[in-house]
This record gives C-alpha cells, sequence and structure tokens, in this order.
C-alpha cells in the first residue's frame, strides 16, 4: 500500500497521506514519498495545481508517537527530522503550481506546517490546527513558526507555538489561517472546486502568479532553513 495515494485528472493532482489507521501520522518513509511525488506532480506539464488531503477521518496526526519518542530521546535524531522537515518545506514553498490544503480533518504538527505552506485551506468544520511540539519539549513546527505570523499576527502566533492549543475550524477563518470552512466531509470537494476555478484560467498566468509569490518570501525562508538545519535548495529527505 503506497503511503502517498496519487490521482491525476483534469489538470489536478491530489496527494493523499495515506496512513489512516495511524491517523496519517508522518515517519521519514511516508515524508520521503510524499517529497518524491511532489516533484514529479511540479515536473508534470498535465498538471496546473496540487491539492493534499488525508485518507480516512485525520489530515495529519503529526509527527509519528514512535518518532516523536525519538526525537525527545536523541538531539542527532532531532536534528535530522528538522532537516528532513525543512527539505520538504522547501520543496512545498518552491513548487512552480499553485497548492490547495483539503484539512479534512485535525492536522497536528506536520499536519499543521503542510495547511501553513500550501497556498490555500479548505478546512472542514470538525477540523482544526494545532502545533503541539512545545508539550514535548521541542521546537516549533517551521511551518507554524515563519507562516503563522504573516497570516495572522506575531501576538496570536506566539499564543498558539507557546500553549499548543487546538484552532478550530471557524476560528482559524476568523484569524486568517484558512480560506474557507465547509460541511464535515466536504474539504476535498471543496478543494476540487477552487483548484477547477484555477484550471480554468490560462496556465501561463497561473504559473507566472505563482512564482511572483513564492519569490516574495522564498529568500527569506530558505535563509531561515539554511541557517537552522545546515541545508541547500534541492535536497531530498534522507
Amino acid at each position: 500500500m503506497a503511503l502517498v495515494e496519487v490521482s491525476t485528472a483534469d489538470g489536478v493532482c491530489l496527494l493523499t497521506l495515506n496512513r489512516p489507521e495511524r491517523r496519517n501520522a508522518i515517519t521519514p518513509e511516508l515524508l520521503a514519498e510524499l517529497h518524491a511525488q511532489l516533484r514529479k506532480a511540479d515536473s508534470d506539464d498535465a498538471v496546473t495545481v496540487i491539492v493534499f488531503t488525508g485518507a480516512g477521518t485525520h489530515f495529519c496526526a503529526g509527527g509519528d508517537f514512535a518518532v516523536i519518542e525519538r526525537m525527545v530521546a536523541s538531539e542527532e535524531v532531532r536534528a535530522e527530522l528538522a532537516r528532513n522537515h525543512a527539505v520538504m518545506a522547501q520543496c512545498v514553498l518552491g513548487l512552480s503550481k499553485p497548492s490547495i490544503a483539503a484539512v479534512n480533518g485535525p492536522a497536528l504538527g506536520f499536519g499543521a506546517e503542510l495547511a501553513a505552506f500550501s497556498d490555500m485551506v479548505v478546512m472542514a468544520e470538525n477540523a482544526y490546527l494545532c502545533d503541539p511540539h512545545i508539550r514535548f519539549g521541542l521546537d516549533p513546527a517551521p511551518g507554524a513558526l515563519l507562516i503563522w505570523p504573516q497570516l495572522t499576527s506575531r501576538a496570536i502566533a506566539n499564543e498558539l507555538l507557546l500553549t499548543g492549543r487546538k484552532v478550530h475550524a471557524e476560528e482559524a477563518l476568523r484569524l486568517g489561517l484558512c480560506n474557507r470552512v465547509v460541511s464535515e466531509g466536504k474539504a476535498l470537494e471543496a478543494a476540487r472546486e477552487l483548484a477547477a476555478r484555477l484550471c480554468a484560467l490560462p496556465r501561463e498566468g497561473v504559473m507566472k502568479a505563482r512564482h511572483a509569490l513564492r519569490q516574495s518570501y522564498s529568500a527569506l525562508l530558505a535563509a531561515h532553513f539554511a541557517h537552522q538545519n545546515g541545508i541547500e535548495a534541492g535536497q531530498s529527505p534522507r
């Protein structure tokens, strides 16, 4: 069974995190597969928009608990996983095509980060965002740390990251952390509708707009990741 299910139709590539029995919790293997599929979708001329979602009831529960235990116990493991997450973040931010997160359920840690790095976010009314790293004595996820202050405010981002509390869909909408909230079970449908609107536009215009948006923040974020993790753009997770 693929850790990331891939389907492409009508210009939309759907990437589904596929560990529903583990609430789509992230492992190094899943991260590497997601990175590979993203690179493939971004180079596919048949793809105009990339959509993320999760299989089952969760978007993504963050790091698999076994991985978190290793992170808490070992500074070396923390550093390696931080580098891999930074490589993934740069990959999503560096996409030439727009991305949409269909947050169909809880999005914790990496799940919240993936939503933050997406260009647009659709949340089901039963979904929430949460960066719980502080509860484990770990640094915040780069996505929340760097993107949430831009989307909402530094004060709000400070509160969310220092308390690790949940941000339910309607509050996320008020705070600017998502674009729209839909009924439970409808997040993917709404994301597909949004993607179809983009696909109906001139492809060259969409690509140029995505490039301009990427340029507005990519240098700053790349510098942050390089400083924090000693990585270079274009690396692959190990």
